[in-house]
C-alpha cells in the first residue's frame, strides 16, 4: 500500500474507528504509533493542570500517568462514540497510587483525535491488611 493511500484510509476512518484504535495502542504501549496514526499534529490538550497543544503534550501526559502508576492495569468501564465526540471512563491500580474517576473527552474529525481532555483522581492504595 502506498503511502497516499495509507494517509487516505486513515483520514477516512470513522470516529469510532479512530478511538478504537488509540486504545487498542495505548494498551499495547505503542505511544509513538498511536500519535502518528491518531493525532493531529496540533492536537489540543486540556487537564487540570494543562492547556497544551501538539504531540509533546500527549508524550508528556502519558508519561506523566506511567509516573504516578508505574505499574498500572487499566480498566475501561464505558466507551461512547457520537458523531465526532467520544467518551471513555476509566480506572486504574497501581502500587503507587489508584487512578480513580477517569474520564477522557475526544474530538475527532478527519481521522485524527483533534481535542482530548482527561480527568481522574488518584488515591493511595489500601494495604492488603486494611481490607481484612
Amino acid at each position: 500500500m502506498s503511502s497516499y493511500t495509507d494517509a487516505v484510509s486513515i483520514t477516512t476512518r470513522s470516529a469510532e474507528e479512530v478511538f478504537e484504535d488509540h486504545l487498542r495502542l495505548r494498551v499495547a504501549g505503542k505511544i509513538e504509533e498511536d500519535l502518528r496514526r491518531n493525532y493531529a499534529k496540533n492536537v489540543v490538550l486540556l487537564t487540570i493542570n494543562s492547556n497544551v497543544r501538539g504531540h509533546d503534550a500527549i508524550r508528556m501526559s502519558a508519561r506523566r500517568l506511567r509516573d504516578q502508576l508505574p505499574d498500572g492495569r487499566f480498566e475501561f468501564l464505558s466507551k461512547q462514540v457520537n458523531g465526532p465526540y467520544a467518551l471513555l471512563i476509566w480506572q486504574g491500580q497501581s502500587s503507587r497510587f489508584n487512578a480513580m474517576e477517569g474520564a477522557d473527552s475526544f474530538v475527532i474529525r478527519d481521522g485524527k483525535i483533534q481535542f482530548q481532555s482527561i480527568h481522574y483522581r488518584l488515591d493511595h492504595p489500601l494495604p492488603l491488611n486494611a481490607l481484612l
